[in-house]
Parts: C-alpha cells; structure tokens; sequence
C-alpha cells in the first residue's frame, strides 16, 4: 500500500479529556483521531468527508508534566452595581472568576503520521493554515514529507500508537480510552466517541524471531489465526520484523 508519511514535531502538546472542565486538566498520551483529522483539514484549508482518508500513526513525547494556568469562568452579572467613568452607578452585564488549576501537557512530541491515499502528502508539503498538534497555541513543524509503500509481512511489532478496541481480546497490555472519534462541522458540532487501546509498550505479531523467549504480554495472540501485517521497513528491526502501522478511519458509518 502506498501511503504518505508525515514527520511532526512539537515543543509541547497536549490532548485533553473532553468530559473534564473544571479542575485539573489531564490529557490523553496520543492524538485522538478526531485531532488527526482536524490536523490534516488544516493543511489542506477545509473539512473533507471523514470517509474519504485513512490513518495511522506512531506517536512519542519524551516527558509528561503539569502547569498552571487560569480559567476564566464567565456568568451573567447580578444585582451589583459598579461606578462608570461618569460616576453613575450602573449594573453589572457579566461577572468572571479566576481559577487556578493543573493542564497536563508532553514535553517534545513526535508524530509520524500515515496518511492513504498518497496524495493528501501535497497539502503538508505546503499546508494552508498554521502547524499546530494539539491545542491552537501549540505551534508545531512538520519534519519531513514523503509517499512510501507499506509491505505486507507475516510478522510485526507495534508500539506508541493506537489499536481498535477490537483488539481488545488479543493484547494484554495497553490502555483502553475512550476518544472523541469525529467532530462534525459547526455550528452542532455533533461528537461521535469510540473505544480505543492506547498501546505504548512494544508487543510483537505473528511469526517473529524468538518468539518463545516472549512473555505471553508482549504478543498479540488472535486465537492462533495467521494475520498478514503492513509494515514499514524503514524502521528499526527487531526480531526480524519491522513496525506495523493500523489503520483507522474518522467516519461514522
């Protein structure tokens, strides 16, 4: 399969729980898909149809931290009365109140982003609107662009990035998150969430170099059914396999 391949790096980013407003705001350790694919309308200049793109990624960060930062939380004004330029005492239309509190944020993050079909490389080649992955305030560069072909192989391992929940069953390592998966266009900006596995750890598939030397942890075991993987062959091998890259869509249907 051939595919485009996107290399972004960031000082910092961060991807917040959407269900969390007040308080300490933590963040997931990957990119939601429905970042993903605001990132890329970004670079192309507007909303394409989610069906009409697939994606994967491996994403890294070197360190996790917390700041502080100010909420300004904004309320009808009341009965109090304030003193205009002129003196006379005049109503309050709004009220705000300053909070303090935690944001979570990854210190040096990088994406390698998969992009099919191959020609949506033009739009990062040359994007539209700024480079930003996570939040509008964090800025970011896009490394190198280019189309590569994925491989199939018998064998893989997989790493940083995201699994279907589907896979559930197969892995005993990752985090199961709960991610908006699409957000619709304005002015609804309806939100569709979907299960996912935040994998992290290194786990291997299919025929691998080794393989009994393995903690059952680290393999993905599909009930002994023989699976064919994409792979990436321009990274590191181990084992005797190379980096697979799952895809996902952003469509609802």
């Amino acid at each position: 399969m051939r595919v485009a391949k996107v290399i972004i790096e960031a000082p910092v980013t961060s991807f917040r729980y959407p269900h969390f407003l007040i308080g300490r705001q933590i963040s997931f350790d990957m990119p939601p898909p429905s970042t993903i694919y605001g990132h890329l309308a970004s670079a192309i200049g507007e909303l394409i149809p989610p069906d009409s793109f697939r994606f994967g990624y491996h994403f890294e960060f070197q360190s996790k931290a917390s700041d502080l930062e100010h909420q300004h939380v904004i309320s009808p004004g009341g009965s109090r009365q304030n003193y205009s330029h002129e003196g006379q005492k005049l109503p309050v239309s709004v009220e705000a109140t300053v909070q303090p509190h935690l944001r979570d944020f990854l210190f040096k993050p990088r994406l390698t982003l998969y992009i099919e079909p191959p020609a949506l490389a033009a739009a990062f080649r040359s994007p539209v609107f700024c480079v930003v992955l996570g939040r509008s305030q964090d800025l970011a560069q896009i490394v190198s662009v280019e189309e590569i072909e994925l491989e199939p192989a018998e064998g893989a391992y997989l790493e940083h990035t995201l699994l279907p929940f589907a896979l559930r069953p197969s892995v005993a390592v990752g985090v199961t998150v709960l991610m908006p998966r699409y957000i619709g266009p304005p002015p609804e900006r309806n939100v569709v969430f979907e299960r996912f596995i935040s994998l992290r750890e290194r786990v291997y598939a299919g025929a691998v170099e080794r393989s009994e030397s393995l903690n059952t942890r680290r393999l993905l075991i599909r009930n002994g059914v023989q699976n064919s993987w994409l792979v990436d062959r321009s990274t590191s091998p181990d084992r005797g396999v190379h980096r697979a890259v799952m895809f996902h869509r952003c469509a609802t249907s």
